[in-house]
């Protein structure tokens, strides 16, 4: 039987953005790739809950890395789409 908890939300929550932001990725208009990257920014709030709770904290590790390369994307698609 399936029970709901906040595990089993963060699961859905992190699967369900990131199908989203993949999606929204795939477009060849700057300002829809711009919501991409933030919607894997907030993807980041529950795979970070993910991550302690399944004990992989040393993940977390390489979360700066991912999140400098999605703020890049972000500010990239933004001047791109203002220009």
């Amino acid at each position: 039987m399936f029970e709901f908890s906040l595990f089993n939300f963060a699961q859905f929550a992190d699967q369900g953005l990131s199908l989203i932001g993949t999606l929204l990725l795939t477009s060849l208009s700057a300002k829809t790739r711009m919501y991409g990257f933030l919607i894997f920014v907030l993807v980041n709030i529950p795979g970070v809950y993910l991550l302690v709770v399944t004990e992989l904290w040393w993940i977390l590790a390489v979360t700066p890395i991912w999140l400098f390369i999605n703020f890049k994307g972000l500010v990239n698609n933004y001047r791109e789409s203002k220009s």
